[in-house]
């Protein structure tokens, strides 16, 4: 059964001329906006949420951000890519100084249902961890190459991925929890912006798996990667001086549902 486009060429803007963050997501909110994707509360939702959870994502020499904002605002699901000759500031989802990642392409998010987001965000990310292929986005002109090149990302209906890479066993110092993920979203934008802040406060070496897939605790990019939806299960291993610490912290954030965030 063929997947309900994400991606549609109204919802492209190239070149996004913005010279600060707000200019930029108030110009791809108020194009979706105008092509009858998200109701008039998105754009000044979408500016608000930016300033307390942070959606800019290191992926190197092409910065990237995600900005997006509460289900109730959309009215269909789309994705509206932006593509910035000049980059602008965003602060860094997750990092607990507010460091600022120069971004030259946003992906803006709609998602009418919480249960796709998990999703939309698969594909998105199999778009940005690929360092290559950000670098050929950033620098294509040409309109309709960058529409098949979106068309074919992030309509494809299912992410490939990669050969799931099994758990090796652990040694004698490695602690471990499993704990299942409670909150609606799941370990998502703000959730695992909570989550990776709290891992970056100790030194120990802090590894999530879900489902075969791993990744380092302290990393956004990674944490959002292994989509671990509401009713997964994760196993933390922290391995260091502090390591029993860092689990006893992650362990009380999700059992509290992240402190109730939305």
């Amino acid at each position: 059964m063929e997947q309900t486009r994400w991606f549609h060429e109204e919802n492209l803007l190239m070149p996004l001329e913005a010279k600060t963050k707000e200019e930029a997501i108030e110009k791809l909110g108020n194009l979706l906006l105008k092509n009858g994707f998200v109701k008039e509360s998105y754009v000044p939702a979408v500016v608000a949420r930016e300033q307390e959870f942070a959606t800019g994502l290191p992926t190197g020499d092409i910065g990237v951000a995600i900005p997006h904002t509460d289900s109730h605002h959309v009215l269909k699901q789309a994705v509206a890519v932006g593509v910035l000759p000049e980059a602008v500031q965003f602060c860094e989802m997750g990092d607990p100084f507010d460091t600022e990642v120069d971004v030259r392409l946003i992906f803006m998010l709609a998602v009418p249902d919480k249960d796709k987001v998990m999703t939309m965000l698969k594909q998105v990310m199999s778009i940005i961890q690929n360092p290559g292929f950000l670098k050929s986005i950033a620098q294509t002109t040409d309109r309709s190459e960058m529409v098949a090149l979106m068309d074919n990302r992030l309509n494809a209906g299912a992410v490939t991925s990669a050969e799931e890479e099994k758990q090796t066993k652990k040694s004698a110092d490695v602690l471990e929890i499993k704990i299942t993920i409670e909150h609606p979203v799941g370990l998502h934008a703000r959730p695992a912006s909570l989550f990776v802040k709290a891992a970056k406060k100790y030194q120990s070496e802090i590894t999530v798996f879900c489902e075969g897939r791993k990744g380092n605790a302290k990393s956004i990019l990674k944490v959002l990667s292994l989509g671990a939806n509401q009713g997964s299960e994760i196993i933390i291993q922290a391995e260091g001086e502090d390591a029993q610490d860092a689990l006893n912290e992650l362990q009380e954030l999700v059992t509290s549902n992240f402190g109730g965030v939305a």
